[in-house]
Protein backbone atom coordinates (compact mmCIF):
# COMPACT_ATOMS: atom_id res chain seq x y z
CA UNK A 1 0.00 0.00 0.00
CA UNK A 2 1.49 3.45 -0.33
CA UNK A 3 2.37 5.79 1.92
CA UNK A 4 -0.50 8.38 2.92
CA UNK A 5 1.79 12.10 3.58
CA UNK A 6 -0.24 12.95 6.84
CA UNK A 7 0.51 16.21 7.93
CA UNK A 8 2.55 16.69 11.63
CA UNK A 9 -0.71 18.23 12.63
CA UNK A 10 -2.34 14.52 11.71
CA UNK A 11 0.06 12.30 13.35
CA UNK A 12 0.05 14.20 16.27
CA UNK A 13 -3.44 14.05 17.08
CA UNK A 14 -3.39 10.76 16.10
CA UNK A 15 -0.82 10.11 18.14
CA UNK A 16 -2.70 11.90 21.03
CA UNK A 17 -5.88 10.24 20.28
CA UNK A 18 -4.54 6.07 20.16
CA UNK A 19 -2.08 4.94 22.98
CA UNK A 20 -0.35 2.66 20.23
CA UNK A 21 0.13 4.74 17.31
CA UNK A 22 3.99 5.30 17.67
CA UNK A 23 4.48 1.85 17.86
CA UNK A 24 3.55 1.15 14.85
CA UNK A 25 5.02 0.70 11.33
CA UNK A 26 3.83 3.06 8.14
CA UNK A 27 2.02 0.16 6.43
CA UNK A 28 0.09 -0.52 9.74
CA UNK A 29 -0.72 3.38 10.20
CA UNK A 30 -2.38 3.20 6.82
CA UNK A 31 -4.72 0.40 7.52
CA UNK A 32 -5.39 1.96 10.58
CA UNK A 33 -6.49 5.35 9.09
CA UNK A 34 -8.56 2.89 6.93
CA UNK A 35 -10.50 1.37 9.91
CA UNK A 36 -11.39 4.69 11.21
CA UNK A 37 -15.13 5.28 10.74
CA UNK A 38 -15.99 9.02 9.16
CA UNK A 39 -16.53 11.08 11.99
CA UNK A 40 -13.42 10.00 13.44
CA UNK A 41 -11.62 11.02 10.05
CA UNK A 42 -13.83 13.82 9.60
CA UNK A 43 -12.53 15.29 13.42
CA UNK A 44 -8.84 14.90 12.80
CA UNK A 45 -8.98 16.54 9.01
CA UNK A 46 -11.17 19.19 10.69
CA UNK A 47 -8.72 20.49 13.36
CA UNK A 48 -5.72 19.82 11.00
CA UNK A 49 -7.39 22.24 8.27
CA UNK A 50 -7.88 24.95 10.73
CA UNK A 51 -4.13 24.66 11.55
CA UNK A 52 -2.89 24.55 7.87
CA UNK A 53 -5.48 26.39 6.37
CA UNK A 54 -4.88 30.15 4.26
CA UNK A 55 -7.14 32.57 5.24
CA UNK A 56 -10.75 33.46 6.59
CA UNK A 57 -11.78 29.82 5.30
CA UNK A 58 -8.59 28.36 6.24
CA UNK A 59 -8.23 27.13 2.47
CA UNK A 60 -6.05 24.99 0.94
CA UNK A 61 -5.44 23.13 -2.76
CA UNK A 62 -4.82 19.46 -2.53
CA UNK A 63 -3.22 19.61 -6.08
CA UNK A 64 -1.54 22.20 -6.23
CA UNK A 65 -0.05 20.91 -9.21
CA UNK A 66 2.47 22.80 -11.40
CA UNK A 67 3.67 25.16 -7.93
CA UNK A 68 4.51 24.82 -4.25
CA UNK A 69 3.69 28.62 -3.93
CA UNK A 70 2.50 29.88 -1.22
CA UNK A 71 -1.31 30.76 -1.44
CA UNK A 72 -0.26 34.30 -0.32
CA UNK A 73 2.03 34.60 -3.10
CA UNK A 74 -1.15 35.13 -5.67
CA UNK A 75 -3.05 38.58 -5.81
CA UNK A 76 -6.22 36.44 -7.58
CA UNK A 77 -6.76 33.23 -8.52
CA UNK A 78 -6.38 34.27 -12.21
CA UNK A 79 -3.11 34.74 -11.47
CA UNK A 80 -2.83 31.43 -10.37
CA UNK A 81 -5.08 30.08 -12.81
CA UNK A 82 -2.55 31.49 -15.51
CA UNK A 83 0.30 30.00 -14.17
CA UNK A 84 -1.58 26.85 -14.60
CA UNK A 85 -1.60 27.37 -18.30
CA UNK A 86 1.60 28.61 -19.08
CA UNK A 87 3.15 25.65 -17.34
CA UNK A 88 1.05 23.14 -19.28
CA UNK A 89 1.61 24.87 -22.60
CA UNK A 90 4.93 24.62 -21.97
CA UNK A 91 4.92 20.88 -21.47
CA UNK A 92 3.21 19.89 -24.97
CA UNK A 93 -0.43 20.27 -24.20
CA UNK A 94 -2.48 20.73 -27.18
CA UNK A 95 -5.48 21.07 -26.09
CA UNK A 96 -5.46 24.40 -25.16
CA UNK A 97 -6.49 27.92 -26.03
CA UNK A 98 -3.63 29.72 -28.49
CA UNK A 99 -3.50 32.69 -25.59
CA UNK A 100 -4.98 32.48 -21.93
CA UNK A 101 -8.48 32.70 -21.92
CA UNK A 102 -9.48 29.81 -18.92
CA UNK A 103 -7.48 27.17 -17.76
CA UNK A 104 -9.49 26.17 -14.60
CA UNK A 105 -9.46 22.24 -15.18
CA UNK A 106 -10.33 21.07 -11.55
CA UNK A 107 -8.41 21.38 -8.57
CA UNK A 108 -9.17 19.43 -5.41
CA UNK A 109 -9.51 22.37 -2.33
CA UNK A 110 -10.61 22.15 1.29
CA UNK A 111 -11.68 24.94 3.39
CA UNK A 112 -13.80 25.71 6.66
CA UNK A 113 -17.18 27.32 6.28
CA UNK A 114 -19.28 27.57 9.28
CA UNK A 115 -16.92 25.47 11.47
CA UNK A 116 -17.85 22.83 9.10
CA UNK A 117 -15.03 21.07 6.89
CA UNK A 118 -15.91 21.42 3.14
CA UNK A 119 -14.62 19.16 0.51
CA UNK A 120 -14.28 20.90 -3.10
CA UNK A 121 -13.11 21.10 -6.67
CA UNK A 122 -12.38 24.20 -8.34
CA UNK A 123 -13.95 24.08 -11.57
CA UNK A 124 -14.51 25.88 -14.64
CA UNK A 125 -18.26 26.17 -15.69
CA UNK A 126 -18.07 25.44 -19.24
CA UNK A 127 -16.49 22.19 -18.35
CA UNK A 128 -19.15 21.32 -15.72
CA UNK A 129 -22.12 22.15 -18.66
CA UNK A 130 -19.99 20.02 -20.88
CA UNK A 131 -19.92 17.17 -18.89
CA UNK A 132 -23.50 17.11 -17.93
CA UNK A 133 -24.65 17.18 -21.92
CA UNK A 134 -21.78 14.48 -22.71
CA UNK A 135 -23.61 12.52 -19.89
CA UNK A 136 -26.86 12.95 -21.63
CA UNK A 137 -25.76 12.40 -24.95
CA UNK A 138 -24.51 8.90 -23.81
CA UNK A 139 -28.45 8.37 -22.44
CA UNK A 140 -29.11 9.55 -25.82
CA UNK A 141 -27.04 6.81 -27.60
CA UNK A 142 -28.00 4.15 -25.40
CA UNK A 143 -31.62 4.76 -27.03
CA UNK A 144 -30.76 5.04 -30.33
CA UNK A 145 -28.80 1.70 -30.11
CA UNK A 146 -29.83 -0.12 -27.02
CA UNK A 147 -26.67 -2.14 -25.80
CA UNK A 148 -25.14 -3.82 -22.82
CA UNK A 149 -21.33 -4.15 -22.14
CA UNK A 150 -19.20 -6.80 -20.60
CA UNK A 151 -16.18 -6.32 -18.81
CA UNK A 152 -13.25 -9.12 -18.15
CA UNK A 153 -9.97 -9.11 -17.04
CA UNK A 154 -7.98 -11.09 -18.81
CA UNK A 155 -3.88 -12.82 -17.16
CA UNK A 156 -1.33 -11.18 -19.97
CA UNK A 157 0.30 -14.88 -21.86
CA UNK A 158 3.74 -13.66 -20.19
CA UNK A 159 5.41 -12.00 -17.05
CA UNK A 160 6.13 -8.34 -17.42
CA UNK A 161 7.81 -6.11 -14.90
CA UNK A 162 5.36 -4.33 -12.48
CA UNK A 163 6.08 -0.77 -12.31
CA UNK A 164 4.82 -0.68 -8.72
CA UNK A 165 6.41 -3.70 -7.65
CA UNK A 166 9.36 -3.83 -9.66
CA UNK A 167 9.00 -7.92 -9.99
CA UNK A 168 8.35 -9.54 -13.06
CA UNK A 169 4.27 -10.98 -12.87
CA UNK A 170 1.17 -11.66 -14.86
CA UNK A 171 -0.25 -8.79 -15.76
CA UNK A 172 -3.95 -8.20 -16.64
CA UNK A 173 -5.82 -6.62 -19.28
CA UNK A 174 -9.04 -5.35 -19.23
CA UNK A 175 -11.34 -6.48 -22.32
CA UNK A 176 -15.19 -5.20 -23.31
CA UNK A 177 -17.93 -7.08 -25.22
CA UNK A 178 -20.42 -4.61 -26.62
CA UNK A 179 -24.00 -6.54 -27.89
CA UNK A 180 -26.67 -4.19 -29.67
CA UNK A 181 -28.65 -6.56 -30.75
CA UNK A 182 -27.14 -6.69 -34.40
CA UNK A 183 -26.12 -3.04 -34.71
CA UNK A 184 -22.71 -3.34 -33.18
CA UNK A 185 -20.60 -1.89 -35.93
CA UNK A 186 -23.33 1.01 -36.59
CA UNK A 187 -23.18 1.67 -32.75
CA UNK A 188 -19.53 1.97 -33.02
CA UNK A 189 -19.91 4.15 -35.99
CA UNK A 190 -22.21 6.82 -34.12
CA UNK A 191 -19.94 6.27 -30.39
CA UNK A 192 -16.57 7.56 -32.96
CA UNK A 193 -18.33 9.87 -34.60
CA UNK A 194 -20.35 11.67 -31.42
CA UNK A 195 -16.97 11.52 -29.55
CA UNK A 196 -15.32 13.53 -32.01
CA UNK A 197 -18.19 16.03 -32.29
CA UNK A 198 -17.92 16.33 -28.50
CA UNK A 199 -14.24 17.66 -28.41
CA UNK A 200 -14.04 19.27 -31.92
CA UNK A 201 -17.27 21.09 -31.71
CA UNK A 202 -19.61 20.66 -28.78
CA UNK A 203 -16.89 21.83 -25.94
CA UNK A 204 -15.36 24.31 -27.78
CA UNK A 205 -18.83 25.77 -29.03
CA UNK A 206 -20.39 25.87 -24.85
CA UNK A 207 -16.45 27.40 -24.05
CA UNK A 208 -16.98 29.70 -26.49
CA UNK A 209 -20.80 31.11 -25.29
CA UNK A 210 -19.91 30.59 -21.75
CA UNK A 211 -16.95 33.28 -21.82
CA UNK A 212 -19.09 35.78 -24.12
CA UNK A 213 -22.50 35.48 -22.70
CA UNK A 214 -21.86 34.51 -18.43
CA UNK A 215 -18.85 36.59 -17.60
CA UNK A 216 -17.86 37.56 -13.95
CA UNK A 217 -20.18 34.54 -12.85
CA UNK A 218 -20.02 31.77 -10.08
CA UNK A 219 -22.07 28.82 -9.49
CA UNK A 220 -21.66 26.37 -6.85
CA UNK A 221 -23.12 22.84 -7.16
CA UNK A 222 -23.61 20.19 -4.00
CA UNK A 223 -23.59 16.90 -5.22
CA UNK A 224 -23.45 14.76 -1.55
CA UNK A 225 -24.87 16.88 1.57
CA UNK A 226 -23.99 14.25 4.09
CA UNK A 227 -22.61 15.42 7.22
CA UNK A 228 -19.02 14.02 7.15
CA UNK A 229 -18.48 13.58 3.21
CA UNK A 230 -19.93 16.58 1.01
CA UNK A 231 -18.20 17.24 -1.67
CA UNK A 232 -18.94 20.81 -3.73
CA UNK A 233 -18.12 21.99 -6.90
CA UNK A 234 -17.04 25.88 -7.19
CA UNK A 235 -17.52 26.76 -10.86
CA UNK A 236 -15.69 30.15 -12.42
CA UNK A 237 -16.74 31.29 -15.86
CA UNK A 238 -13.97 33.04 -16.55
CA UNK A 239 -10.88 34.81 -15.91
CA UNK A 240 -12.86 38.02 -15.35
CA UNK A 241 -14.74 35.96 -12.29
CA UNK A 242 -11.18 34.32 -11.04
CA UNK A 243 -9.76 38.27 -11.06
CA UNK A 244 -11.83 38.79 -9.01
CA UNK A 245 -11.29 36.24 -5.81
CA UNK A 246 -8.79 35.97 -3.59
CA UNK A 247 -7.58 32.68 -1.81
CA UNK A 248 -7.54 34.79 1.79
CA UNK A 249 -11.09 36.07 1.12
CA UNK A 250 -12.13 32.64 -1.13
CA UNK A 251 -15.96 32.34 0.16
CA UNK A 252 -16.84 36.10 0.87
CA UNK A 253 -15.74 36.81 -3.32
CA UNK A 254 -17.05 33.55 -4.53
CA UNK A 255 -20.27 34.27 -3.33
CA UNK A 256 -20.41 37.96 -4.19
CA UNK A 257 -20.38 36.84 -7.89
CA UNK A 258 -22.20 33.66 -7.29
CA UNK A 259 -25.86 33.46 -9.74
CA UNK A 260 -28.32 31.16 -10.05
CA UNK A 261 -28.00 27.33 -11.05
CA UNK A 262 -30.75 27.43 -12.66
CA UNK A 263 -28.54 29.54 -15.07
CA UNK A 264 -26.52 25.88 -15.44
CA UNK A 265 -29.84 24.43 -16.30
CA UNK A 266 -31.14 26.91 -18.91
CA UNK A 267 -27.81 26.51 -21.10
CA UNK A 268 -27.03 22.85 -20.50
CA UNK A 269 -30.79 22.19 -22.13
CA UNK A 270 -29.62 24.60 -24.82
CA UNK A 271 -26.53 22.61 -26.05
CA UNK A 272 -28.48 19.39 -25.36
CA UNK A 273 -30.93 20.14 -27.78
CA UNK A 274 -28.21 21.69 -29.80
CA UNK A 275 -26.21 18.14 -30.08
CA UNK A 276 -28.96 16.13 -30.22
CA UNK A 277 -30.04 17.45 -33.44
CA UNK A 278 -26.67 17.84 -34.96
CA UNK A 279 -26.07 14.06 -34.42
CA UNK A 280 -29.29 13.19 -36.41
CA UNK A 281 -29.08 15.77 -39.02
CA UNK A 282 -24.66 14.59 -39.89
CA UNK A 283 -24.35 11.15 -38.67
CA UNK A 284 -24.71 8.62 -41.75
CA UNK A 285 -23.31 5.16 -41.30
CA UNK A 286 -21.97 3.73 -44.21
CA UNK A 287 -21.80 -0.14 -44.29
Amino acid sequence: MRRRKHSDTIEKQLAKNISFYQKLNPKERDELWDLLNDYERYRVLLKNQKRVGFGKDKFTLNELGTTDKDLAAYANLKEWDEEQYTYQKAHGQTHLDKHYKLYLYGDWCRLIENKKLIYGEIYSVSSYIADNVSERLSKFKQGLYPHTTRFKFVKTGKKSKNPFTGKKEHLYTMKTKTKAYGKEKELEAFGTFMMRFEYEILRPKIKKYVLKHMSDRTYRIVNKKETFDNFHQFLFSDNVALEHCRFETFLEDFNRLRRSNDELKAVEKRFFKYAKQYLMEHFEYRR
